[in-house]
């Protein structure tokens, strides 16, 4: 098998990388295997937007629930001269495994995969890094919830039941 192709079940993960998290503010990068080095973010609604195109830029995991438009839609997340999704299914990975895992955030760090994009929201489970504690999450609400969970002291939502 190619060291640069990964399997469709794990097309929809992402690295989180939190640099400053203050007052529920946050901003740092994302990093997914398909685009080489990071994406910028500024606050939540700049990191639900660069989950939500990475997805439809895989055309993985598929919306259940598509927007209708009379305009263009097609996605501009990625440069037309970088590599897209192979032919059948297949992914080819810009960026190796062993490099992908290596980003940190200077705050946190949080591996998500999503798994289903269902009911017009997302659902699948989020990995916090520095802890390696997982937790399942079944809408972006919860997910950001989960995340802006890390700042407090007591953390329950991401003791394991």
């Amino acid at each position: 098998m190619r060291d640069n192709y990964v399997s469709p079940a794990v097309a929809g993960v992402v690295r989180i990388c939190f640099d400053q998290m203050v007052a529920h503010n946050w901003s740092g990068r994302v990093y997914i295997r398909y685009k080489e080095g990071s994406m910028d973010f500024q606050d939540a609604v700049g990191l639900l937007e660069i989950l939500e195109r990475s997805c439809d830029w895989l055309n993985y995991p598929q919306c259940s629930v598509k927007e209708r438009s009379f305009y263009d839609s097609s996605p501009t997340f990625m440069h037309r001269h970088e590599r897209r999704p192979g032919r059948r299914g297949e992914r080819v990975a810009v960026t190796r495994q062993e490099t992908f895992e290596q980003n940190y955030g200077e705050k946190a760090t949080f591996i998500v995969k999503i798994e289903y994009r269902q009911n017009a929201t997302w659902q699948g489970q989020v990995t916090w890094a520095e802890k390696n504690k997982t937790v399942h999450f079944r809408s972006a609400l919860e997910l950001l919830k989960l995340i802006d969970g890390t700042m407090e002291k007591e953390t329950q939502s991401w003791i394991e039941g």
